[in-house]
């Protein structure tokens, strides 16, 4: 995905119609920008918007938002590959009590994993991202990234999962405590919004999130991860 995407661009990450697509993003209100002649959308606040649009999505939609995705990025949409990127990537810190503690952790652990290699430029970009809208859902769980992930040399795409010993006050819009922390870095934004409308997918289940949140180790998360994300995977 370009820096600046058309609308024939937004549809096929949506998976929607030129037409549906038109009109959920005068729904948004996001602006346009002139690039080569023509009216576009800055990568950035596309990301942003779907992100945002992704939680309120039907399931048929997400689906199909999943599907188009993994086929613009040339994934293989029958993979498990939430399961697989968070294997040896799930980590349940023990000191961890505050929204900034929590970024500092992340982003320590991101460049631990070989990932990243600059855990201070890496960390300033989870902070603008927070400060500009918070990635708190009202599910519990935050989908946390980069602002912009062009600014940050990356290595290779990376997902993790964080689990704290309690809950925080991460921003959610009603107040609601977060106590589950994704981190998705990807350098290729459609598979960002891949990955991101599976875990979509996934999250929709609070049984799922019950359970990640009661599993006793690292081990146990990833199994009740694999078993969700088989079970959405029977549903394409």
């Amino acid at each position: 995905m370009e820096d600046y995407l058309s609308l024939t661009d937004t549809a096929r990450c949506l998976g929607m119609s030129l037409k549906e697509a038109s009109r959920e993003i005068g729904r948004a209100d996001l602006k346009t920008v002139l690039y080569q002649g023509r009216k576009c959308y800055l990568r950035v606040d596309i990301i942003d918007w779907l992100t945002r649009e992704f939680g309120s999505l039907a399931a048929d939609r997400l689906a199909a938002a999943e599907q188009s995705n993994a086929e613009t990025a040339g994934i293989d949409p029958s993979a498990l590959l939430v399961t697989e990127m968070l294997f040896n990537r799930i980590i349940l810190p023990h000191r961890v009590g505050t929204a900034s503690s929590m970024l500092r952790t992340v982003a320590a652990e991101a460049c631990r994993s070989g990932a990243l290699y600059d855990e201070k430029d890496l960390l300033e970009q989870l902070i603008q991202r927070e400060r500009a809208t918070s990635t708190a859902l009202r599910c519990g769980v935050a989908l946390t990234h980069p602002l912009d992930v062009s600014k940050l040399y990356i290595e290779h795409s990376l997902l993790m999962l964080f689990r704290p010993p309690h809950p925080l006050p991460f921003g959610e819009k009603t107040g609601r405590l977060t106590a589950l922390f994704f981190l998705m870095v990807f350098p290729v934004a459609n598979e960002h919004l891949h990955i991101l409308a599976r875990l979509n997918r996934m999250l929709r289940s609070k049984d799922f999130i019950d359970d990640l949140l009661m599993a006793r180790d690292e081990d146990e998360i990833l199994n009740i991860i694999e078993e969700r994300e088989t079970a959405i995977l029977k549903k394409l």
